[in-house]
């Protein structure tokens, strides 16, 4: 039904891009979905194609996600030790 579109291809595109290309994925799925439900399409390689050409795409979406995501100051972050100690503070202590 659609073209296939390479990763390479897929990874140059905009998010916005990416999302609309998705949007008509998911409904192209769906509808291969339908029709092999209703046994009105035969070929069933053609869903699992497809299927997996969405998975492509969201994983793609997902890493032009995390590029996105501001890099956190080394400093901001909470250790383990700190949580811990915070975690011992709060709680209630136990009397005999």
């Amino acid at each position: 039904m659609t073209k296939q579109t390479s990763i390479a291809e897929l990874r140059r595109m905009q998010i916005k891009d990416l999302l609309g290309e998705i949007r008509a994925q998911e409904h192209t799925v769906s509808k291969l979905r339908l029709g092999v439900k209703l046994r009105k399409e035969k070929d069933t390689a053609k869903y699992r194609g497809e299927k997996r050409q969405l998975a492509r795409m969201c994983t793609v979406l997902a890493e032009k996600q995390t590029e996105e995501l501001p890099a956190q100051k080394p400093g901001s972050t909470v250790s383990v030790s700190q949580k811990s100690a915070a975690k011992h503070a709060h709680s209630p202590s136990k009397k005999s």
